[in-house]
């Protein structure tokens, strides 16, 4: 039965005699011929009218020179992009393999259900009846790092039958990919042959992708073994990219090593020897050339799970956007982990100590930014004995207005004399003045709000059209501070009672005479509801550095109702008509605030999208210079 989203290629290097069995299970295991291509880079031009007369018809073949595995998948893949339609899945298989009767079906069924795993793979089996295991995926040493299959010369009979799962790496003798993937990280193709495809499943598990084994789906090849000088060489270039300083440097000489022995154990004439010493020589300055290429990856550390969640989500797909390499370590605070504070502040040492212990082993050392200072200005020493100095911490909030740990003067004015301090990131320049007052001028870079795009790719309409039924509604979204300005809240509700719905909703809010107050926690996903429900965020607040609320309202295009002297002024621009001028006072000027909210109900819907749309880009243009290696923001 063939499979209608499917597409396939098969690489091939002069094995004449197995190449017509594998395409002939190909195509029987569900491969159209008409979408299924041979990459021959076998160099014979002479026996490629033997080639053509092994297709099946319909099938096609390219011939190239001969640049390796990765180079021959690459390019098959572009291939396929460009000359087949209507395919989501692409099978990928050497000239030996053959998969079993159900196995394509198989694997294009685990991708189909996990929009996450990129790459799924068969158990391998070999020997005459396919009876023994050669690989069920794959696994790395804990010491050296060295590549291992899972199951390997098992019997088959004692293999569990179970849903697909994880795994660090597939061999490449037959794997099926989602659409897209080998376009968007194409297979590195210095390595020749042996290890680029554990060193692509290790790239794609870095930006998010899951790589699976389907244990029901199975397929049969057979192999020769690695040569000696890819041996020493790739596994140098290999740790250069993903492994620690430790077994970049020991790894290679450990395989000649144990070949060497070997040999003398058994009295055997040391043939190997030589091509492994080659390698070894060779794998170094490729490796030097490898790490020289790599991104420098990130490390976040989150300490509040619960309230930056989403900022933190936001940042995350900035830098995957950017190319840059990201993990993300997250701690629960208190509030809702339920554990008592000096617990969790233990936990964020710990967490902290073993990021910068990971930075130090790695070949390419990461960075590591944290999103929030719990103990203020005392975690930029901290993070600096820790992590070290190239990390980054984010002050949200220089000048707190509720007393908190680290924040006071004797703190910053200590903290701030200490040399080779990490950089202070802020969201705006009232923050980076505030901070350049507590004397971090040195080092502080003012980099955006990190932003989700907004989902749309269609403008709203200029006029919002209101229900007729249900009356305009105006929100005040987020827990209660002292710079809430309740004086302006009641002024306003005089004037807008009766043609709007008035809305206070957040943790701690006092009543506020003309506005319904639900005074509660707000969880995250029902933040994106109100937020969604509202015709107009209002911001009332006399000081901030930047709005969370006003970031996730511009997320969906809602229109936000401000002071244009604050951070809002950077999301709309201060001559916005969303916005009221700061000469309008410290109360400001009702009917200019009335003015706004008016404005923001008819046009305001559009004037936030497009805001939105600049935003977004402005911020990612920001992150992806901050992260860039050798190349920081100034």
């Amino acid at each position: 039965m063939i499979i209608p989203d499917l597409a396939a290629l098969v690489v091939h290097h002069r094995s004449y005699q197995t190449l017509g069995a594998t395409l002939a299970a190909l195509v029987s295991g569900g491969v159209a011929p008409d979408r299924l291509l041979v990459v021959d880079n076998s160099e014979e031009p002479g026996r490629r009218a033997e080639v053509d007369r092994l297709l099946p018809p319909g099938a096609h073949a390219i011939y190239c020179a001969n640049a390796g595995y990765g180079a021959a998948v690459n390019r098959g893949a572009s291939w396929h992009e460009e000359n087949t339609h209507k395919w989501q899945y692409l099978l990928v298989a050497t000239h030996e393999s053959k998969p079993e009767a159900d196995c394509l079906g198989l694997l294009r069924a685990a991708l189909a259900e996990d929009p996450g795993t990129a790459v799924v793979g068969p158990v391998l089996v070999t020997g005459d009846e396919g009876k023994t295991i050669w690989s069920r995926g794959g696994h790395f040493t804990r010491v050296l790092g060295l590549p291992r299959h899972r199951g390997h010369l098992q019997a088959r009979s004692c293999l569990a039958v179970d849903l697909p799962q994880p795994v660090s790496w597939l061999d490449g003798a037959l794997l099926m990919f989602r659409r897209g993937i080998l376009a968007q990280y194409p297979i590195d193709e210095s390595y020749f042959l042996y290890m680029e495809e554990a060193d692509h499943h290790q790239t794609l598990q870095r930006h998010g992708w899951k790589v699976k084994v389907n244990p029901r789906a199975f397929a049969w090849q057979q192999s020769n073994g690695v040569p000696p000088f890819y041996l020493t060489r790739n596994i140098q270039i290999f740790h250069a990219k993903n492994g620690s300083r430790f077994q970049a440097l020991v790894s290679a000489p450990y395989l000649l090593a144990r070949s060497v022995g070997r040999d003398l154990i058994k009295q055997q004439h040391m043939g190997t020897f030589r091509p492994l010493l080659a390698g070894l020589q060779s794998g170094r300055v490729l490796a030097s050339a490898a790490r020289a290429k790599q991104p420098v990856g990130v490390i976040i550390v989150n300490p509040l799970g619960g309230a930056l969640r989403h900022y933190t989500k936001a940042l995350h797909q900035h830098l995957v956007d950017a190319g840059i390499p990201v993990q993300v370590k997250s701690l629960d605070e208190p509030s809702v982990s339920g554990k008592h504070r000096l617990a969790w502040l233990l936990e964020y040492v710990e967490l902290l100590g073993w990021v910068g212990w990971h930075k130090r082993r790695r070949s390419v050392p990461p960075r590591i930014l944290v999103t929030w200072p719990v103990l203020g200005f005392w975690d930029l020493l901290l993070v600096k004995v820790l992590c070290g100095s190239s990390s980054w911490v984010v002050y949200h909030d220089p000048t707190p207005l509720v007393r908190s740990t680290g924040s006071g003067r004797a703190v910053s004015a200590f903290v701030g004399k200490v040399k080779g301090l990490p950089e202070a990131l802020v969201h705006s320049e009232e923050a980076a003045e505030a901070m350049c007052g507590r004397g971090f001028a040195d080092g502080l870079t003012v980099v955006r709000h990190p932003v989700l795009p907004y989902p749309s790719e269609r403008p709203p309409t200029e006029t919002v059209k209101h229900d007729p039924d249900r009356r305009p509604r105006i929100r005040v979204l987020g827990q209660y501070k002292p710079d809430r300005d309740l004086d302006l809240l009641e002024s306003l509700a005089v004037r807008l009672g009766s043609r709007y719905d008035c809305e206070i909703i957040g943790r701690g809010w006092p009543t506020v005479k003309g506005w319904r107050v639900d005074a509660r926690f707000v969880p995250e996903d029902e933040l994106d509801h109100l937020i969604a429900g509202s015709t107009v965020i209002l911001i009332p607040y006399k000081r901030f550095f930047q709005s969370g609320i006003a970031i996730r309202a511009l997320e969906q295009a809602v229109p936000v109702v401000g002071r244009s002297e604050t951070s809002l002024g950077d999301l709309f621009g201060p001559q916005s008509g969303l916005l009221v001028g700061e000469q309008y006072g410290a109360a400001g000027d009702v009917d200019a605030w009335l003015g706004a909210i008016d404005f923001a109900a008819t046009n305001g819907r559009a004037e936030a999208y497009w805001a939105a749309e600049s935003f977004h880009r402005q911020a990612a243009d920001d992150w992806a210079l901050l992260a860039a290696p050798r190349n920081p923001l100034t």
